[in-house]
């Protein structure tokens, strides 16, 4: 059986690598949610990583926020171009209230950004 979750080698976790994104990577916002996004050294499959800041509200809410957008990432990390490190911040819940909205939220972004390879960026698939 194939284990749920995103493995070690998609997830962000340094913080040399989180001030290299956010102070020298891109940044765009879509329906309160900001993303930035910067390039790896080398052709590593996609990396991301969710912060959340308290202001968002309890910890029920955003840690919500949270497994919805991995989740949005996790099922379409195929569709999303290798090198690249992505950082997902929600800024108001109330536009994150289902899978639905986080995928299309996500999907949203990465198209402004143009990280999605090119079979993958028909809005109506239901996919990232």
């Amino acid at each position: 059986m194939q284990p749920h979750g995103l493995p070690q080698s998609c997830r962000l976790h340094l913080k040399r690598d989180f001030e290299r994104i956010i102070l020298g990577g891109a940044k765009l916002k879509y329906n309160g949610v900001v993303l930035w996004y910067g390039k790896q050294k080398g052709s590593f499959p996609a990396r991301f990583a969710v912060v959340v800041s308290r202001k968002l509200g309890p910890a029920v809410v955003r840690n919500r926020a949270k497994r919805l957008l991995r989740e949005a990432f996790r099922l379409n990390r195929e569709n999303i171009v290798s090198g690249v490190d992505i950082i997902v911040s929600p800024k108001d819940c109330t536009q994150l209230g289902s899978m639905h909205a986080a995928q299309h939220a996500l999907k949203t972004l990465l198209v402004q950004a143009k990280l999605l390879s090119h079979l993958s960026t028909d809005m109506g698939d239901g996919k990232l």
